[in-house]
């Protein structure tokens, strides 16, 4: 797109109009809490009219979005609109795993936890001179962290505090100027945010919103992907062009709804459009998940079908028509005052705000229409908003990284505060793993644990398989459970033939090194297939010409890339988990050089798997790390929780579904109809007793 079409586009937006008004009460006011309805341009336009007005100066601007979808996608529309030839220089992003900046970028796009992240080197922020908390309606638990941080910040800097020049504390010292703070919500409940930050300035900007016609379903829908589905066609059938965003609670009814889609688009008529579904979901890879904002063909009508992540924050062009379910996932950690717990991601009803959010997606470029797969009545039963995070979720990690920051949970100034069985099970969690001591202080261990960008449980995992010289089998586990596509593709209808496929994997120890054997045979393969590459070149590099043998390069790539998706597919593995995985240990890498762990990070053995004394030692680091999530053998086959009341039972996914170990770890617990334990293995009982803190009495 030329740059002169992409000014001409910001121009347009609602949000120009208010240009000098908006910068001028930043200018003025050190907190400003913008309401910018949905449309308005805001998330893109913000950033770029503090850096283009000088206010930022020579700091950086940071803006912080909830999920990382909406980070790496801005980042790319902000540096298109800056004339930046790409992502990383002028503009960039920060999201766990993956990152695009460099000592150029004056606006940087990031997830609310990588900038709490941050504040583990540089506890005032020192690099950022404003700092834009975007979509801040949603609550997550690291916006109301960053939020109540970024008060104190504020206050020190007010004062012109003194800091070292760089990262490291060496070089000259430099005067912090003021950090102002924006804070940008797409909702109408800026007084709590106005209240918290001392009855801070609200600005309202109008968004673009055509009329939206509402349809509410008669009766409820109990299969709202069947009605989503009638729904779709009905509107294909009958209705004039225009894109569709259907709301989904997650990745399954996503794909079932494809394949549907999919089936009965085959079986129109020939005079009707053609359909394309574009899937979006915080799982997919980035690349697919752009697809959903390319022109649609000529006598297509395309479907986008999408969970929450397109409520906010992402514009999708040419939608006209939106079919909301109703539904959405929601995470929800149920405590105990023993350590741990367990998560539940229940499909539940979502909010007025939600509601409103996605029918505003009909009406952004023509009258539109929005078909609720719910009753009128359910709607205004919904509550307002959501639960913010803090009061749902686990407490373990944050409060690890703010006791590096020397804070306690429990003293912090939050707009809500989490109940004390929440923040004792959290704190019982790293006296378990050894993070914290007796008094609640912070170990050497914990402080370790807090460099690695993972959960406590596999941080522990990874230090422990350092001092049991197993750590790249550990590193290879732990980049594939973090990465954030699953590595065995599950069709139900397929589910038995690609267990039958994976069965040369299956390790009867488990699923964690069923993962390893995976990884490593994924390795061989691809070594074997780069070596033959390059015999194969170098046998016809004095025959060829140099153009030559660049096409001869590129062909054999090709059918390397082919051999290996082929491979894939025989196995029903998912390829991106694997290359995602390798990305994340590069990253889980360079933490253990800095730790001064070179040799043994990058030492490893030849060969596929490994022999039975590694198992040992591989699923001991692990042990070390799920000590707290772990399970005793019962007469009638179930497993009691050694910390917990809790019958639990082996995931039906797992390779150890069918068997009988005499003690289990595990990854999580997910609540459906019982508790089920996933990411399985199996170690002997009298490991738990190498474990120094379960042989304290007490805390």
């Amino acid at each position: 797109m030329k740059y002169s079409s992409v000014q001409e586009q910001r121009s347009r937006l609602p949000i120009a109009r208010g240009r000098d008004a908006i910068t001028e009460e930043i200018r003025k006011n050190e907190v400003t809490v913008i309401i910018g309805e949905t449309g308005s341009g805001k998330t893109t336009q913000v950033p770029q009219y503090i850096l283009e007005s000088g206010l930022a100066g020579t700091g950086t601007i940071a803006v912080t979005q909830p999920r990382r979808v909406a980070a790496t996608t801005l980042a790319s529309r902000v540096a298109m609109e800056q004339n930046s030839p790409t992502v990383g220089k002028l503009v960039g992003y920060s999201v766990r795993f993956d990152e695009k900046y460099s000592p150029e970028t004056r606006i940087k796009y990031m997830t609310d936890g990588m900038i709490v992240r941050e504040m583990l080197s540089d506890p005032l922020l020192s690099k950022y001179s404003v700092v834009i908390v975007d979509e801040a309606h949603e609550r997550t638990l690291r916006t109301d962290l960053l939020l109540a941080n970024l008060k104190e910040i504020m206050k020190k800097r007010r004062g012109g505090v003194l800091v070292n020049g760089n990262e490291k504390g060496r070089g000259k010292e430099k005067c912090l100027s003021m950090l102002k703070v924006v804070i940008m919500s797409a909702t109408l409940d800026a007084e709590k945010f106005s209240k918290f930050f001392h009855n801070a300035h609200i600005l309202y900007v109008k968004g673009r919103q055509h009329p939206v016609k509402i349809y509410h379903a008669a009766e409820g829908q109990p299969d709202y992907v069947d009605a989503a589905l009638r729904t779709f066609f009905q509107i294909h059938t009958d209705q004039p062009p225009g894109d569709v965003l259907v709301f989904l609670p997650g990745q399954e009814d996503i794909e079932s709804l494809e394949k549907s889609i999919q089936h009965f688009a085959q079986q129109l008529p020939q005079d009707k459009m053609e359909v394309y579904v574009a899937p979006m979901y915080a799982a997919q890879a980035p690349g697919v998940n752009a697809k959903v904002f390319s022109p649609t063909p000529a006598n297509t009508r395309k479907c986008i079908l999408a969970t929450n992540i397109a409520e906010t924050s992402i514009t999708i062009p040419g939608v006209r028509y939106v079919i909301d379910t109703g539904k959405c996932k929601e995470k929800r950690y149920l405590a105990r005052d023993t350590g741990g717990g367990f998560d539940t991601l229940l499909t539940r009803d979502i909010t007025k705000s939600s509601a409103l959010q996605r029918t505003g997606r009909a009406g952004r470029e023509s009258f539109g229409y929005c078909f609720r797969l719910y009753t009128e009545e359910s709607y205004n039963n919904m509550p307002l908003s959501s639960e913010p995070e803090i009061l749902r979720v686990s407490l373990t990690s944050s409060i690890l990284q703010l006791k590096c920051l020397g804070q306690d949970l429990e003293d912090l100034d939050l707009m809500d505060k989490p109940d004390r069985d929440s923040i004792a099970s959290a704190l019982k969690t790293l006296w378990l793993l050894s993070a914290l001591d007796n008094a609640k202080c912070l170990t050497t261990l914990g402080r370790q644990m807090a460099l690695f960008p993972l959960d406590p449980t596999y941080s522990r995992a990874v230090i422990a398989a350092y001092e049991l010289r197993c750590l790249p089998h550990i590193l290879r586990i732990i980049s594939v459970l973090s990465a954030s596509s699953k590595l065995f593709v599950d069709i139900t209808e397929e589910r038995e033939k690609a267990a039958e496929a994976r069965r040369m994997f299956a390790s009867t120890k488990g699923d964690h090194l069923t993962i390893l054997n995976v990884v490593r045979a994924y390795e061989d393969l691809c070594r074997g297939l780069d070596n033959g590459i390059e015999d194969g070149l170098a046998r016809q590099k004095g025959d060829l010409t140099e153009q030559n043998l660049e096409g001869s390069k590129k062909r054999a790539r090709s059918r390397v890339r082919m051999e290996r998706r082929e491979w894939c597919r025989k196995y029903w593995i998912n390829e991106r988990s694997l290359e995602e995985a390798r990305d994340i240990r590069t990253q889980l890498e360079g933490v253990c050089d800095r730790l001064g762990w070179e040799d043994i990070c990058r030492h490893t053995q030849s060969g596929r798997g490994t022999g039975r004394e590694e198992d040992v030692v591989v699923l001991q680091a692990l042990g070390y790390g799920l000590v707290q999530n772990s399970a005793f053998l019962q007469p009638d086959g179930s497993y009691k929780q050694t910390m917990g009341q809790s019958i639990i039972k082996i995931h039906p996914g797992s390779v150890l579904a069918d068997k009988r170990v005499p003690a289990i770890i595990y990854d999580d617990l997910v609540y459906t109809n019982q508790i089920y334990a996933r990411g399985v293995s199996a170690v002997p009982r009298i490991f738990f007793a190498t474990v120094g803190t379960l042989n304290q009495r007490q805390a």
